[in-house]
């Protein structure tokens, strides 16, 4: 699977960029592209770092999470700035704690990949009867 991945790292990169600059359009527009529920806004906020932190790592592996971490939450929070700064948006810590969470969850995830490449899976070992 990996060599897979490694072919097509050129496009990960690509996709990776074209995926967070999406996300800082989207947050930085005048009004919230689909419509102010919070619950909605906190997961897309969720959700988007979270997605963003596995793109990451698709695209430079070699990035330690330390790194990968601080430019993740680096991207939530310059959202969030300009939003501060904004006349039509407000920046609101329950995003900025959603964008922490979201980027910490895909970490928890890289790990599992680091950790099963590592040990060879997660087989269950099968007894025959």
């Amino acid at each position: 699977m990996w060599r897979s991945i490694s072919r097509h790292r050129n496009t990960f990169q690509i996709l990776f960029v074209a995926v967070v600059l999406l996300g800082m359009v989207l947050g930085m527009r005048p009004t919230p592209p689909f419509g102010k529920m919070q619950w909605l806004m906190t997961s897309f906020h969720l959700g988007g770092l979270f997605f963003c932190t596995l793109l990451s790592y698709l695209a430079f592996p070699r990035w330690p999470w330390w790194l990968r971490f601080a430019l993740m939450s680096g991207v939530g929070l310059a959202v969030e700035f300009v939003q501060y700064f904004h006349p039509t948006r407000s920046a609101d810590l329950a995003d900025v704690f959603a964008n922490t969470i979201g980027v910490l969850l895909g970490l928890g995830v890289i790990a599992l990949w680091q950790a099963r490449d590592r040990w060879g899976g997660f087989a269950v070992e099968s007894r025959e009867v």
